[in-house]
């Protein structure tokens, strides 16, 4: 090869690699400025969704939110907006300065990311807290007379509001001692005044946020001071610690958070994790996490526009953001009802692409169309449902609801908050009145699927006395029912020989007529079927937790089903008890929780029926009894413990009524 050839394949290697270098520099060069063009995006989405959240009405969710600030740590970690707090202030009020910087905590979500966080720290206590989902103050003292109540505002200087905090719960205008300093609350508004008063609004927080902010002060009488932290100024008043601050706090009257303190990081994720599932949904308030820190206090720290020695460890997101893709209408009985069709999201643990959207109105109410961006919640629900709606695209189509019954052909009626099919002879109520008397008897393996359906629509089963005709043949002809299946489910719906009035007629299916409904009329002395037939509307009407309306709809459903209820007993395979009423447990009231040894909850249930009680499904104010057997305590424990219902045993139930 030649000379020049040789300087020929230098130039042109040289000239190569130079573009190589180059292109790799322009590449650079563009994710650069695509990174700060999203940083300054996230930066902008940011400041506005923490206005929003302290100011006006969130348009997103906490954990969305959380989202963009993770999004930001990882592509800038140390951009100033991480480390500083969103700021709440209105124009009415005057500012002032906080006795030290108010500042906002860091989160962690998982267990992992505590365990990291903890370990980090070193701690060798914990302090556990509940994380208050209300609106922070500040309460100043001079030796030990109120000064003022300062909102948070951007953690330097917030709104004095003091004029609205003289007004709320669990505010003492003068302390016992002569303390100097700040006294840290948060504002909250009870979940039954909210549902009283408020209920035409977004959620606690956000009417609590409002309410504060009010220049007239109206509504600040409704709301709770719940304090969780003090700032001594002076030597008059000094803390050993945070849980003698805690125990100060009470001495003077002051409402303080529940406190635990925990010695491992694994005891810390064991208290969330039964906070999150057994004791949340039985709080009179909303929480949205606990925060942990150590029992030491630490001034500096308090300063921190994000301190670093506590933390709020968040619970799985109950609200997320997802797209309404379509409605499909329920039918249950001559009731339509609206299911939200949503594109498939994660919400605590479980994959959601269905939520209830409750009734024609509320979806007037909402103005929801399909394409919306909505969000999703699951507050102690089984069920998912349509909180709100953050979005309406362009090109949003409306929601067709029904107007013809799909069975008979009936207009439908809308009243708003339901939407039926008036006819009374549909097929649908008919097959309805099956599954309510087989689920009322508590029939075992007579499935609604395999069984009920098929027998209805062939016609074998038309109304609660063909049940009584049926034989093995007849069952074990459909598919998937073989003969052990069908012997079965005929025993146990033939072992059901007696059953009480209250339970005979509510297994009818009367409109709006429960079994308790019929108990009260029981009880009134109409002991019989005969007697309540022959009464009138007048009479019924008198008595206790009746009405016109319902007195009428009882007498009609009883006039319309007498034939077919006569049918039923003279099968001759099942009759009504005779009412026995000795009342021993007359007015009082019981709800059973977890499972029972000795007899079934139906069993129990009915026998408190029987003895002149009355049982509940959940912990009602002013319960008598809370019947379980359980000694790890549950949410409906905690709450019968804590209104001062008296819990016992199933064998103590037992005594009870045996004696």
């Amino acid at each position: 090869m030649s000379k020049r050839q040789n300087n020929l394949d230098d130039i042109l290697n040289s000239k190569q690699n130079k573009s190589t270098e180059s292109i790799e520099s322009e590449e650079k060069q563009l994710e650069n400025q695509m990174n700060k063009e999203k940083i300054n995006l996230l930066v902008q989405q940011i400041e506005k969704h923490r206005d929003l959240y302290y100011n006006a009405a969130p348009e997103i969710t906490d954990a969305k939110y959380d989202e963009l600030e993770n999004e930001l740590r990882i592509l800038d970690p140390n951009n100033p907006i991480l480390f500083t707090v969103g700021a709440d202030s209105s124009e009415i009020f005057t500012k002032t300065e906080h006795v030290i910087p108010m500042g906002s905590q860091g989160k962690v979500s998982t267990p992992n990311e505590f365990k990291k966080w903890a370990e980090d720290r070193g701690f060798n206590t914990f302090l556990i807290q509940y994380k208050l989902d209300g609106i922070s103050l500040e309460l100043q003292y001079k030796s030990g007379v109120f000064q003022c109540g300062v909102t948070r505002g951007n953690g330097i200087v917030g709104d004095d509001v003091s004029i609205n905090v003289m007004k709320m719960k669990g505010f003492v205008p003068r302390l016992s001692t002569r303390f100097t300093g700040g006294i840290r609350a948060e504002v909250v508004l009870f979940h039954d005044l909210f549902e009283k008063k408020y209920s035409d609004k977004q959620n606690c927080r956000n009417t609590a946020a409002g309410i504060v902010r009010r220049k007239d002060g109206i509504g600040c009488e409704d709301l709770n001071l719940i304090f969780y932290d003090a700032i001594s100024l002076s030597d008059d008043v000094s803390f050993i610690d945070e849980i003698q601050k805690l125990k100060w706090m009470k001495n003077e009257n002051l409402p303080t958070i529940k406190t635990k303190t925990v010695k491992t990081i694994q005891e810390v994720i064991d208290v969330r994790e039964d906070v999150m599932n057994n004791i949340r949904d039985s709080l009179e308030y909303d929480i949205d996490g606990l925060v942990i820190k150590c029992k030491d206090i630490d001034l500096e720290d308090m300063k921190r526009a994000k301190p670093i020695k506590q933390v709020a460890f968040k619970f799985q997101a109950e609200e997320i953001e997802s797209t309404l893709i379509n409605v499909e209408w329920t039918i249950s009985g001559h009731n339509y009802t609206p299911v939200a069709i949503i594109e498939p999201v994660r919400l605590m643990g479980t994959t959601v692409s269905r939520a209830s959207l409750a009734n024609p109105n509320l979806i007037k109410d909402m103005g929801i169309k399909i394409g919306a961006e909505v969000i999703v919640t699951k507050r102690g629900d089984i069920i998912p449902k349509i909180e709100r709606v953050v979005k309406i695209p362009q090109g949003a189509k409306d929601i067709v609801i029904p107007n013809m019954c799909e069975e008979c052909n009936t207009e439908l009626i809308n009243e708003g908050t339901r939407l039926y099919c008036p006819n009374e002879e549909c097929p649908k109520r008919n097959f309805q009145r099956l599954v309510r008397w087989i689920r009322i008897l508590g029939v075992k393996h007579f499935s609604e699927k395999l069984l009920l359906q098929p027998l209805f629509k062939t016609g074998k089963v038309e109304q609660i006395a063909d049940l009584y005709q049926l034989n093995v043949s007849d069952l074990n002809q459909f598919e998937g029912v073989k003969e052990t299946s069908a012997k079965k489910a005929l025993n146990n719906l033939f072992a059901v020989k007696e059953i009480s009035l209250a339970k005979f007629i509510g297994g009818f299916n009367i409109e709006n007529i429960a079994e308790l409904s019929v108990k009260k009329v029981i009880d009134a002395g109409y002991d019989t079927l005969e007697k309540i037939k022959s009464t009138n509307i007048g009479q019924l009407a008198m008595i206790d937790g009746y009405a016109e309306i319902t007195a009428e709809n009882l007498l009609n459903g009883i006039n319309k089903f007498y034939p077919q209820m006569l049918e039923v007993l003279n099968t001759n395979k099942i009759s009504i008890k005779k009412s026995v009423q000795d009342g021993k447990l007359n007015g009082l009231t019981f709800c059973f929780t977890g499972k029972l040894n000795e007899i079934s909850r139906s069993e129990a249930e009915d026998l408190v029926l029987k003895l002149g009680g009355e049982p509940k499904k959940s912990v009602v104010k002013n319960l008598s009894y809370l019947v379980t057997n359980e000694t790890t305590p549950t949410s409906k424990y905690l709450k019968a413990q804590e209104q001062g219902t008296k819990i016992i045993t199933e064998n103590e139930f037992l005594q009870m009524i045996s004696e």
